[in-house]
């Protein structure tokens, strides 16, 4: 396992491509590393879904090209077969580079996460802690994730929405 990055995170494809779908791309910037496997730089970037100089532009982005029988391995080891190229390919990551945190929308790979004791962190995620750090006010982080709800592909119900805004709103009466 590599060295710990404290801020750093591994993305898979979910968050990249919602967070580009309401123009929240660049909170990605509050990462001091952000860790993209190829399998999700192909399923985000190579399929048009989010632009290469919008990832470049952040200045924080490490591409990583994994063996297929690495991860295969990795993946049957910890009975990821399931899922999908790009989510086994930032799992596997995670724990080659020694990275706590995934940034993944994706029901399944967050359950995955959390066995393998890493820490999930979705779209609405990025745009709390981009909040917390100061990067955007309270109006906006609640559009934000008005707009990941009405405007974006990510599944997510309006409950967990006004959950997350009223989440917020508590926290900033603390």
């Amino acid at each position: 396992m590599g060295t710990e990055e404290v801020n750093a995170a591994v993305a898979d494809a979910g968050p990249l491509i919602h967070l580009t779908e309401v123009g929240g791309l660049h909170f990605l910037g509050i990462f001091d590393a952000l860790h993209i496997p190829d399998a999700v730089w192909a399923e985000t970037v190579g399929r048009d879904r989010v632009s290469a100089s919008d990832v470049l532009r952040l200045g924080i982005v490490q591409r990583h090209s994994m063996s297929e029988s690495e991860v295969s391995g990795f993946a049957q080891e910890n009975n990821l077969e399931d899922l999908q190229d790009g989510e086994q390919e930032s799992l596997c990551l995670c724990q080659q580079i020694g990275v706590i945190t995934l940034l993944t929308d994706d029901l399944a790979v967050r359950k995955a996460a959390r066995h393998l004791k890493l820490t999930p962190v979705g779209s609405l995620g990025v745009v709390v802690r981009a909040y917390h750090l100061g990067c955007i006010s309270l109006i906006e982080a609640e559009r934000y994730m008005a707009d990941l709800y009405d405007v974006s592909s990510l599944f997510i119900t309006r409950t967990i929405v006004e959950l997350a805004i009223e989440q917020l709103y508590l926290s900033n009466q603390e």
